[in-house]
């Protein structure tokens, strides 16, 4: 069975295709007629609890410690946790516990053991997040077929699904903790990215802490006293936050009044939507600027775009249409949803088939090109003006895979070793994300000015590989990447025998 995984911020799926071609989501194995799972983690005593049981223990202990949103972290090398054993845990292994569980869905359900998944991705993810993902299917041993981006994945569900083609459009994909801005242009042969963009650190989440903002200011207008916040009133406020989130977003509903219990509190709130849009105006504003961006970065103009698909439960918030539809010429007849909370899992398994050969059975388009999605190169330093420089190799929005070579030399007869770093970023001046410190050498026979030619890639997955070898003979020479001048083997390692000699309750 080959599965698609929408590895989320706040929920995941798995999905598979039927015998038909189509795809369909597994459900949880406990809780059957569910379809998704909180991507929640509760670890004690060498055991872990994972999804909807999570949220059923919190309500008799709502102080439990929980474990979300460490998607966020995907690419960060300090532990997010500490086990009663003093166990340092990263956040692809906190994925990795996540991945198990899904896969024990699937197969319980399907009767059928799991042979290959991809798993979706954020468009915007650097090199170190896109690894991670792949770190945290190994730890978790799932045969991995590949990444597909979110955006991607969803707009290739639009295509099979509905015929689509020789369209150019705009996935806006909103979802509970990360935004993409994707441009593709759709034909019968397949699915290629034209630009990419987003933002790492903006969803539902935020959009559920600005209303719970909005519940305590009223309670304290109300009571002359703030709101005593605990592990009770915390679990309380987030999920009657979201619950005012989805009722607000009804169509036409313009206020919301109601009694609600919050502790030892019960008072009457009185939420109107016009409010809550002022108070995510800010974020909107942002996701727009980076949809602009991403148009421009492909070259386009508003009137270039046939059609803006809206994806991610966020995305469902009316005043995103709204907003929307003011900028594009058309308006409310160009934008349109496509199955929000399940196209791009939907997807994914799609693109399963793609990679594993069988797209010709199910008659799914078989190409499909992305592009980079950010600028890429080695931090040099510029002797006239003694400040460090990014010398780029490789461009943004350029089509995967992308390759460039650029020859180093060093500085003394002594130098055995070229140190380089190399970075990502997103625009000129914008913030350098440092990916790794390669280390070329010890360079048999050094002399001054020893020319070294560096080969980085942009593979078709996202992630960055690179070679060095020496110009002269073609020989390649030893290199190790990684953040610490090494590939991270035993640290890999590590974590996956946390993640295997913990013992999941609910599988």
């Amino acid at each position: 069975m080959k599965t698609g995984i929408d590895l989320g911020t706040t929920f995941s799926l798995i999905s598979a295709l039927q015998k038909d071609g189509r795809p369909t989501l597994l459900p949880d194995n406990t809780f059957r007629d569910l379809f998704s799972s909180p991507s929640a983690i509760h670890i004690s005593d060498g055991n872990a609890i994972v999804g909807y049981m999570v949220d059923t223990l919190l309500e008799e202990k709502p102080d439990l410690q929980v474990l979300r949103f460490f998607k966020r972290n995907f690419g960060e090398t300090n532990p997010l946790f500490f086990d009663d054993k003093g166990n340092g845990w990263l956040p692809e292994a906190l994925g990795a516990l996540m991945l198990k569980k899904l896969r024990f869905d699937a197969e319980s359900f399907a009767g059928f053991p799991v042979e290959g998944a991809v798993i979706t991705v954020p468009a915007h993810f650097n090199d170190l997040q896109r690894k991670s993902v792949i770190n945290a299917a190994a730890m978790a041993d799932l045969p991995l077929l590949g990444l597909v981006e979110e955006p991607v994945a969803a707009a290739l569900h639009y295509g099979v699904s509905t015929g689509a083609h020789d369209k150019v459009i705009v996935v806006y994909d909103l979802g509970g903790g990360t935004f993409d801005a994707t441009i593709l242009s759709l034909d019968a042969h397949g699915v290629y990215v034209l630009a990419k963009d987003g933002i790492t650190e903006l969803g539902g989440k935020e959009f559920d802490e600005a209303i719970g903002s909005m519940l305590l200011d009223q309670f304290e207008r109300m009571h002359k006293f703030p709101m005593p916040i605990n592990a009770l009133t915390s679990l309380q406020l987030r999920r009657i936050a979201e619950e005012i989130k989805i009722e607000l977003s009804i169509p036409n509903k313009t206020f919301l009044k109601k009694a609600i219990l919050i502790g030892n509190h019960a008072f009457e709130i009185m939420i109107y939507r016009r409010d809550f849009e002022n108070a995510i105006r800010a974020m909107i504003d942002a996701t727009i600027e980076v949809t602009m961006r991403c148009i421009d970065g492909a070259g386009l103009h508003e009137k270039d775009i046939d059609s803006l698909m809206l994806v991610g439960g966020s995305s469902m918030i009316p005043y995103v249409k709204e907003r929307l539809s003011k900028l594009f010429t058309g308006g409310m007849s160009k934008i349109f949803f496509h199955e929000p909370m399940k196209a791009v899992a939907y997807g994914a398994a799609l693109h399963a088939a793609q990679l594993s050969g069988e797209a010709g059975a199910f008659d799914i388009p078989p190409e499909f090109r992305g592009v980079t999605g950010y600028n890429i190169g080695v931090q040099t330093l510029n002797p006239r003006t003694g400040k460090m420089e990014v010398d780029c190799l490789i461009r943004k929005n350029m089509p995967l895979p992308a390759k460039a070579s650029r020859t180093y030399y060093t500085s003394s007869s002594t130098q055995d070793k070229i140190r380089l770093q190399v970075v990502q970023y997103n625009e000129a001046g914008s913030k350098v994300t440092p990916i790794g410190e390669l280390v070329v050498g010890p360079i048999p026979n050094p002399q001054i000015n020893y020319p070294v030619e560096i080969s980085i890639e942009n593979s078709s997955d996202g992630t960055v590989r690179i070679e060095a070898f020496d110009p002269g003979t073609g020989v390649e020479l030893a290199q190790t990447f990684g953040l610490d001048g090494t590939d991270g083997t035993m640290l890999l390692l590590q974590q996956k025998a946390l993640v295997q000699g913990v013992f999941i309750n609910n599988l």
